[in-house]
């Protein structure tokens, strides 16, 4: 026997004392397997552990987050309840499945067509908020990294797997993190997981997610992999030089040692993004490297606060229709793709934030309450039905707004109503707004060859901007289609980790590159994956008539309906070949 469980084994949970029937196994790594298991009929999945070192203090960590009742966020999965057998030793813990609308955050990333910049900035959004909420609960995750993400692009939303790894706030750790995610005192052993070691992971993270590569990979720590006999370093030494203790961010302003590798994508996404976002990231890697501490890490509120203002500063270049972000910052900005002034967006001021009324721009119960209520719409853009070319705005709240157009008398917009956007006050009721005018195109910024490294990608959300004229109307947002090859020209689907593939998945070849090859940095992190498929909402209608359940029940109750799908991953490289 190997201390596993079996289909058709029976497992009691021991707060619930509950059984449920084990089913097909559907997952298997280091640290053991997982079944799909049923409860009343109901099907769940359950993590069983291989009987070894560390199995006590797994137990007491799940434990602890099992009496912590709800999640603190619902994109964590969260267990349900310990269970046990009455034929062999060793435990394990039941978990809700994973819905089959939610796909890793590689693969979402590694589609020929990259997401839309609003999908990638609501992804961004709705990790910084759960990860908040997990550090303000005292916790911290540990290993924040590719392989513990899912996310559903289509609705925006994110689940956040593997919780084995969740633990108090600087306490002591079974795991510290992957590699290349780690803050540079974990890898130099000079501290515990924390939420300061939390704040560095998710600023590689979302490097990640918004620049398409590693914001310690350059030239240096490329130069630095060797295949020379007698030159070659082990993994662990290049990641310990290039990651822990001599880290260079690649777009350092005092330290050009390190820029990105020639032809990395890195170099085409860094000058599409706003100066606002450039210089979060940068003090995360400046300052954020090299102090240790909440003080010198950039924070969940500074990342929100920029994703936000990304998210709402979404428009189109008016002459090839590319997405791109509007910059209130940059005078004579130029469209990243062809290079074309741009002019200055329709845009509605509100306290606290800056919304371009590009089409489909959606106005939320947070622009108008500041609730962080960010799915609730209280209006969105659409084109105008008789005239072509131009926007109207309608109310989706049940409200009826006051509006003064400039050189207009007051009007009424009732709920349901559309409005002709043009320069005009609003009073939405819990707010007051007001929507200014496109401006006159602006002059180029920077010389030809600074703009045209800019261009080569086709994103998903294309925009097209309408005629313009003397009409207050004018001068408005639509959406185009996607622009021809010239927009895509030198470039081929996103691929994670181009570079730190290599750090990632153990590659052993270059992607993209015409040298020699590359040794992987890190071969720990080829996570196996161990998928189960299904929802949370069933789990308190099973649990219904089970006697002892009514603490795991009240536990559900207070659960969202509408539950995240949820993964248990594996991080150890030697069991199967799923590779993120």
């Amino acid at each position: 026997m190997d201390g596993l469980i079996q289909p058709g084994d029976t497992l009691r949970m021991e707060r619930a004392g509950a059984l449920l029937a084990t089913e097909k196994r559907i997952g298997e790594g280091g640290q053991g397997v997982v079944h799909v298991a049923r409860l009343n009929g109901t099907p769940f999945a359950v993590k069983w552990f291989r009987p070894g070192l560390g199995s006590d203090e797994m137990r007491t960590s799940i434990t602890a987050l099992i009496q912590r009742g709800r999640p603190p966020h619902p994109a964590f999965v969260w267990p349900i309840d310990l269970v046990s057998s009455e034929h062999m030793p060793g435990f394990g813990y039941v978990m809700p499945l994973l819905e089959p609308r939610f796909v890793s955050l590689a693969q979402l990333l590694n589609q020929d067509r990259p997401p839309s910049f609003r999908v990638i900035t609501t992804i961004g959004r709705e990790l910084v908020d759960a990860f908040a909420a997990l550090h303000s609960a005292g916790l911290c995750y540990r290993d924040i990294s590719f392989g513990n993400l899912r996310v559903d692009p289509a609705a925006g939303e994110a689940a956040i797997i593997d919780v084995d790894n969740v633990g108090v706030d600087g306490g002591s750790a079974l795991v510290k993190g992957t590699g290349p995610f780690m803050a540079p005192e974990l890898l130099r052993d000079e501290a515990l997981p924390s939420t300061a070691t939390d704040l560095h992971s998710l600023a590689v993270l979302l490097f990640y997610l918004l620049m398409h590569g590693h914001p310690l990979f350059g030239v240096r720590a490329d130069a630095s992999c060797s295949w020379e006999r007698g030159a070659r370093k082990s993994e662990t030494e290049l990641l310990m030089r290039n990651f822990g203790i001599e880290p260079v961010f690649i777009f350092d302003p005092g330290d050009p040692s390190n820029r990105p590798v020639p032809g990395d994508r890195t170099l085409t996404w860094w000058p599409v993004y706003p100066e606002q976002c450039r210089r979060v990231f940068t003090r995360a890697f400046t300052a954020g490297l090299h102090d240790p501490s909440l003080n010198g890490r950039v924070t969940e509120g500074t990342w929100r606060r920029l994703l936000l203002g990304l998210h709402d500063c979404v428009c189109g270049c008016p002459a090839c229709r590319a997405a791109l972000f509007y910059d209130p910052e940059q005078a004579g900005q130029c469209c990243w793709n062809c290079s074309a002034p741009l002019p200055v967006p329709v845009t509605l001021r509100l306290r606290g934030s800056l919304l371009v009324l590009s089409e489909d721009a959606v106005l939320t119960s947070h622009h108008l309450n500041r609730d962080r209520d960010h799915r609730t719409a209280c209006a969105v853009v659409e084109p105008d039905p008789r005239q072509p070319g131009r926007s109207v705005l309608r109310n989706l709240t049940d409200r009826t707004w006051t509006v003064v157009p400039d050189g207009e008398e007051p009007k009424r917009v009732a709920p349901g109503q559309r409005l002709g956007i043009r320069p005009m006050r609003i009073d939405f009721g819990p707010a007051r707004g007001q929507i200014r005018q496109a401006g006159p195109v602006s002059g180029p910024r920077g010389g030809a060859d600074e703009r045209r490294r800019q261009r080569g990608h086709g994103l998903a959300d294309r925009l097209q901007a309408g005629p313009g004229g003397d009409d207050p109307d004018d001068g408005l947002v639509q959406p185009g289609t996607e622009p021809g090859e010239r927009g895509r020209r030198g470039t081929r689907g996103t691929v994670v980790a181009d570079r730190l593939q290599h750090l990632l998945c153990g590659c052993v070849h270059q992607l993209g590159h015409g040298r020699a090859p590359v040794p992987p940095l890190l071969q720990l992190a080829q996570l196996r994956i161990e998928a189960h498929l299904g929802e949370q909402a069933a789990v308190a209608r099973a649990l219904r008539g089970s006697g002892p359940a009514h603490g795991v029940a009240e536990h559900l109750r207070a659960e969202r309906p509408s539950c995240r799908g949820h993964v248990v991953v594996d991080a150890d490289p030697d069991v199967h070949g799923h590779r993120d």
